[in-house]
């Protein structure tokens, strides 16, 4: 029976050496040809598992070889299950002054996913190794993360606080609560901004009225970017508290951008209470932000769209007609159209004769409309 085998099955260790010989062979094509050939031999490298391990750590831990080489090693090893790969990816993640093959480690170590999560924890005792190990924990949604990235947001660069920050975001869990609080107070403003965001992960353990007061303060925050996050989060607020914070913002010196944002904020929160602020401060607007309620006002919840007709009628008769007008008039008409309010077709049917050829137009399309 031996004689057998041994004459019709093929010999496992020759077996074994042409598959080691044929794994060599394909791992040697990432050192040779241009980035789209090694592209398409890594993809034939992803499929030979363990029998290339040996060949790709090789390559990866060459600190001398081809560059290229080693970054699609590094992708290669994300790919395999060995206790060889994380000891190997850390210490070149550690040991590499180049931050594209450090990408290339980091993206491999979050697809070999929670069993990397303590090798990558102890990174962040190194400065230097510190924001890429938070970029990489960032990646692995697992709860052993969550005390690393809340370590992370004490690092002394705004970038990594803020990193940190949007990465305890998915988690929702009150215990971030302090480390968002802190984050809203930072002096970095990307931080603030990334703390706003986190703030609202955690709607589902603060009440609103604890979500407007940390929110409140920043609707007028010296960095544009950071005011207009905190009333864009205002506007997912549905509160009677949330819509006061935002309607003393409509008044002078707002500035023009940042009033836009909280009409849209506004209308957003789609209530009665909102769409009465907005309409008794459409004196104050600039043209932006009249633009900008006369474009939601359509999307409002279906009760709340006959006071907003009423509104739109009364601002297209009061607006008149002029150049410097009419991409406002040509928006009331429409929107009036959008509404659905039977009683604009006179006005309507009125406008087809006006001088304004744009708005003739939109007048013809608000009529099609309400009579669908």
């Amino acid at each position: 029976m031996s004689a057998f085998n041994e004459f019709f099955m093929p010999n496992s260790a020759a077996a074994s050496d042409r598959q080691g010989a044929m794994a060599r062979t394909t791992v040697a094509g990432l050192c040779i040809g241009d980035f789209h050939d090694r592209w398409e031999q890594a993809r034939q490298v992803a499929h030979l598992g363990e029998a290339a391990l040996a060949d790709l750590l090789a390559i990866l831990e060459d600190e001398n070889g081809d560059w290229e080489a080693r970054w699609f090693a590094a992708r290669a090893l994300g790919e395999l299950d060995h206790p060889q790969v994380i000891p190997t990816l850390i210490a070149t993640f550690a040991a590499t002054d180049d931050d594209d093959l450090r990408q290339a480690v980091a993206a491999a170590l979050t697809q070999i996913g929670p069993p990397a999560i303590a090798a990558l924890g102890e990174q962040l005792a190194h400065p230097a190794l510190r924001p890429m190990a938070v970029q990489a924990l960032a990646r692995i949604p697992h709860p052993t993360t969550l005390p690393l990235l809340i370590e992370a947001t004490t690092d002394e660069r705004a970038s990594v606080r803020a990193m940190a920050l949007d990465a305890l975001s998915p988690f929702t869990d009150p215990t971030t609560w302090p480390v968002v609080q802190q984050g809203l107070q930072d002096l970095a403003p990307a931080v603030r901004a990334a703390a706003i965001r986190g703030l609202l992960s955690l709607r589902g353990y603060l009440s609103t009225d604890q979500i407007v007061e940390a929110l409140t303060p920043l609707i007028e925050d010296v960095a544009p970017g950071v005011a207009q996050q905190a009333v864009y989060a205002l506007g997912r607020l549905s509160g009677p508290a949330a819509a006061a914070a935002l309607l003393r913002l409509l008044t002078p010196p707002t500035s023009e951008p940042l009033q836009t944002a909280v009409v849209q904020a506004l209308i957003w929160q789609n209530t009665a209470v909102a769409l009465t602020g907005l309409i008794a401060a459409w004196e104050t607007l600039e043209q932006t932000a009249r633009l900008a309620l006369v474009q939601g006002l359509p999307t409002l919840v279906p009760n709340l769209l006959p006071q907003a007709a009423q509104a739109l009628l009364r601002w297209l008769g009061a607006t008149p007609a002029g150049a410097e007008h009419s991409l406002l008039r040509r928006h009331l008409v429409l929107a009036l159209g959008q509404v659905g309010h039977g009683g604009a077709e006179p006005l309507l049917r009125s406008l087809l004769n006006d001088p304004d050829r744009g708005v003739q137009l939109h007048a013809e399309a608000a009529l099609r409309q309400l009579q669908r």
